[in-house]
């Protein structure tokens, strides 16, 4: 990020006079919002009145050492959070005293935690050989950064009612953010995601983005606010740095919304903090970046999806602030994109800090609802993903790159193909997160595997992890990419993929020396399966027709069940694979509109 000494100590020095925030403890910041989006917020925090609050215990905090599972702990915990942030909305737009207690029950709850770090992150703990956190190290990951979150913006909206009706507790929510991270932040600089060797991912902007807030909101020492703000920019502008030009995101559509959304958040708030004088919107590729959420839209809620991304994320994103950086940018498409979900309510879930932005946002509520822009072609260089929409309903979407991206599948050359936006051959995305999931076993995982994506195993070789295993030779066209898939797989003479859409086909040509056996991961029904050809009823309701070289058989159609509740949620109970064993050194499918019979 191009911001100069000047501009930071511009930055710094306003953020200790907080100038730019507005006054949220005030009635008439909240008094005109929307009664539907209310009521949504209110109804939800009636519903979490009436249940006993959750209970984060350590016996399951203990699970991920000895089954690998995350979910036990993770999910009361994040139940916690998000009951709490409804209560801290639910206060703020009615200053009921009863959804203030509600607020300050939850806020001490948290602060009563003994780690707010979860436990696949606890690499203190393990380093120990125990299970408990110490409160005494404390390991500032996303979870830490989540919880200090809500507590840094529930004291900004309901300060004066929390000292009103519980004096002392914002003095405890200080104490454990000051101990829990503002000083591990500031005194430790050995958490990876600081991106100090290099490697930045999501967990740069969006636990920067949380310190700022518990800086600005919580922090009472001058200099201390200072130096947290000064790093807080520091590492932000790493990130940004590190992205590339084409405003990609090698962690997909899904990780985007935790990662430049999350950056844009976190600027918007310095901007906010300095009144306009930080303006880090010229900052390459911002613009750019604003635009990835756009080109990877299939449209009807299904997004082109790459490595631990769901091709059906919750559609109930902080569009908000993607219509604020457009805004900032003043691209009509970017909220575009925005104000056709304006009709979307907003989400605790997304962030506290995220959903008291996006409540006052007058000019957001004032947007009006728009059609969805879809490009009808897109090329990112160096993220290297290539996506092109045909007037009969197909999008192609393929992708070069390597296999040591972030959240990384084994994919080079990898495919979808939809129909009427429905993704037809798919990437299966991400799996629920277990112990196995980020560490050296990862790829025993059947969905990060190339054999359970849209490439062929060549010469009985799947592809292989790491950065050596990648696409050359890329050459694009309006509606084509053709790219060398050699470097992806051990010990491989030469293949080459050629993928293109246009006059109502989606067509995939490759060529090899050897022997290949290609694979594709199919979405939907089967209902006709012959010596080169494939009907499938699309998960909307449509047919999709697979042809190839009927002199190669029908190929192997295997069934598979779906025994992860994430991707059962996307793809129903069951996929399928098709396998064909490929005489020769060249094979073509064609992907069409098909009839039932």
């Amino acid at each position: 990020m191009a911001v100069g000494v000047e501009g930071r100590e511009r930055a710094v020095a306003a953020a200790r006079a907080r100038s730019g925030v507005p006054d949220l403890t005030r009635r008439d910041v909240w008094s005109t919002r929307e009664p539907a989006v209310v009521r949504a917020i209110l109804a939800d925090a009636e519903v979490d009145r009436a249940q006993p609050w959750p209970q984060t215990l350590l016996s399951d905090y203990a699970r991920y050492w000895r089954d690998g599972v995350r979910t036990a702990y993770e999910g009361p915990a994040g139940e916690l959070r998000r009951r709490t942030s409804t209560a801290v909305l639910a206060a703020a737009l009615t200053a009921d005293e009863a959804y203030v207690d509600a607020a300050a029950d939850g806020l001490m709850l948290l602060c009563e935690q003994t780690t707010w770090c979860w436990a696949a992150h606890e690499s203190f703990a393990t380093a120990r050989n125990e299970v408990a956190g110490d409160p005494d190290e404390p390991y500032l990951d996303l979870g830490a950064a989540e919880t200090a979150e809500i507590l840094a913006w529930a004291d900004l909206v309901l300060g004066p009612a929390l000292d009103e009706r519980v004096p002392g507790l914002r003095r405890r929510m200080r104490r454990e953010t000051r101990q829990r991270v503002i000083e591990p932040f500031r005194n430790d600089r050995r958490w990876h995601w600081l991106g100090l060797d290099g490697r930045l991912h999501n967990w740069n902007p969006w636990i920067h983005g949380h310190v700022l807030a518990v800086a600005l909101f919580l922090e009472d020492d001058p200099q201390g606010q200072l130096e947290v703000t000064d790093l807080v920019v520091d590492g932000l502008s790493r990130y940004l740095d590190a992205m590339p030009a084409d405003g990609g995101c090698d962690e997909g559509y899904a990780y985007w919304w935790n990662g430049p959304a999350r950056l844009a958040l976190a600027l918007d708030l310095l901007d906010r903090v300095t009144d306009g004088a930080f303006a880090p919107w010229s900052c390459t590729p911002l613009a750019e970046m604003a635009r990835y959420p756009q080109r990877v839209a299939l449209g009807e809620g299904w997004y082109v999806n790459v490595a631990d991304g769901s091709a059906r994320p919750d559609p109930n994103q902080p569009w908000h602030v993607l219509h604020r950086w457009g805004r900032y940018h003043e691209d009509a498409d970017v909220m575009a994109q925005a104000a056709a979900h304006r009709d979307l309510p907003i989400a605790p879930v997304a962030g506290l800090g995220r959903a008291v932005l996006g409540l006052t946002d007058d000019t957001w509520w004032n947007a009006a609802k728009t059609e969805l822009p879809l490009p009808k072609s897109t090329w990112l260089p160096d993220v290297q993903l290539f996506v092109a929409r045909d007037e009969s309903g197909l999008t192609l979407a393929i992708k070069g790159g390597h296999n040591d991206e972030n959240h990384n599948h084994n994919d080079v050359g990898s495919f979808i193909a939809a129909l009427d936006s429905t993704p037809v051959l798919i990437d299966l995305g991400q799996p629920t997160y277990t112990a196995l999931s980020f560490s050296d076993r990862r790829y025993e995982q059947w969905v990060v595997q190339s054999g359970w994506h849209n490439v062929p195993v060549l010469d009985g070789h799947e592809q292989q992890a790491g950065p050596g295993y990648r696409a050359t030779g890329v050459v694009v066209q309006e509606n084509s990419l053709a790219l060398d898939l050699t470097q992806a797989y051990p010990e491989t003479p030469h293949c080459r993929r050629v993928a293109s859409v246009e006059d109502g086909a989606i067509t995939i040509a490759d060529e090899w020396e050897g022997s290949a056996a290609e694979h594709f991961v199919i979405a939907g029904t089967p209902i006709r399966h012959d010596a080169g050809r494939l009907l499938i009823e699309t998960l909307n309701g449509g047919c999709a027709q697979l042809t190839w070289n009927a002199d190669l058989g029908a190929g192997h159609l295997e069934r598979r069940a779906v025994d992860d509740a994430l991707l059962e949620g996307v793809w129903g109970p069951t996929v399928h694979r098709l396998v064909i064993d490929c005489a020769g050194e060249s094979f073509r499918l064609t992907v069409r509109r098909g009839e039932r019979p």
